[in-house]
């Protein structure tokens, strides 16, 4: 079944461009960042709000590289217990993969400004 069409008075037919330097553009890319949007979806807001200032909440992100190597670490983790149950041992290596994974996560935390 395809998508209902939306009534034309919310279609979005009109096209607005325009041109920014590189610091102007690199500053707006900063805030789309922040804010988990897209540069013409923040210009967007910024064009149609109805105050001079617009609030846009942001949340810590989390490092894609530490994610990454978290994931990584799970999967060997998972390996290892997967293998520990099918021969009944469990490796050395499990108690050195997990005591990287607390180093990781209390690094992580003591970045973010945690505890």
């Amino acid at each position: 079944m395809s998508r209902p069409k939306l009534p034309s008075a919310r279609l979005k037919s009109r096209i607005v461009s325009f041109r920014l330097t590189d610091a102007e553009y690199t500053r707006l890319a900063h805030k789309t960042a922040a804010a988990n949007l897209r540069v013409n979806e923040l210009a967007r807001l910024l064009a149609l709000s109805k105050t001079d200032r617009l609030i846009l909440k942001t949340y810590a992100q989390h490092d894609p590289a530490l994610i990454q190597q978290l994931l990584h670490l799970g999967h060997n983790l998972n390996q290892l217990t997967k293998n520990a149950h099918i021969f009944g041992r469990v490796s050395p290596q499990v108690t050195q993969l997990c005591t990287r994974i607390e180093r990781i996560i209390d690094e992580a935390i003591h970045q973010q400004g945690g505890a």
